[in-house]
């Protein structure tokens, strides 16, 4: 990943892509940049109604979304429903923040004109696929979270009755399983704070 996170990098970026689009007749929206702990996202969209086309960037141009009405693909998945995923230049993995815009300028004039000749109707088939995708993975996360949050419950239960009985090593033992301390009470927290101040004397 580039060092630095420059918006100058990213207005690049848009103007490498932007003769491509205005001569489609596309408009380009920028979007207001926004910070995180990760650092400073940009990003702008491509559109010419019913299509959209965006981009976002965080130190180099990152996820690229194809969009008609409700529906959207990403970048590589879409071009994998197209067979030509192996001929993609982007994503690109050069240590240049700019790269990844020259890599979609290409991919967009040789290997993606079907987005913008498709029926409204063929890219909803191949989109839909895509979101129930992705739908079916966050359903799984979230099963996985859920399922991981029950077994620590029996965990945090055994902890109780180990600390109860001044069994403070284990109790700390029980604590090194917990994956997910934020879903903690101040009781639970309580217990095992305790138990490493014995285990530490």
């Amino acid at each position: 990943m580039p060092r630095y996170n420059k918006r100058e990098d990213f207005e690049a970026g848009l103007q490498v892509l932007g003769p491509f689009f205005d001569s489609l007749g596309y408009a380009c929206t920028v979007a207001d940049g926004f910070r995180d702990k990760e650092g400073d996202f940009y990003s702008a969209a491509f559109t010419l109604l019913p299509r959209t086309v965006e981009v976002h960037h965080l130190y180099s141009l990152g996820p690229v979304i194809y969009r008609m009405g409700d529906f959207h693909i990403e970048h590589t998945p879409y071009l994998e429903a197209l067979g030509l995923a192996t001929s993609a230049r982007y994503p690109s993995y050069d240590d240049d923040s700019r790269a990844g815009y020259r890599a979609l300028l290409y991919d967009l004039g040789t290997l993606l004109s079907p987005f913008f000749t498709i029926s409204q109707e063929e890219f909803l088939r191949i989109a839909s696929l895509f979101m129930d995708k992705q739908r079916q993975g966050r359903a799984e996360a979230q099963r996985r979270i859920e399922y991981g949050c029950a077994l620590e419950d029996r965990l945090k239960a055994h902890a109780r009755e180990l600390f109860f009985q001044k069994r403070y090593a284990e109790v700390v033992s029980i604590e090194e399983q917990i994956r997910f301390p934020e879903s903690l009470t101040e009781p639970e927290r309580y217990i095992f704070a305790h138990a490493r101040k014995h285990v530490e004397k």
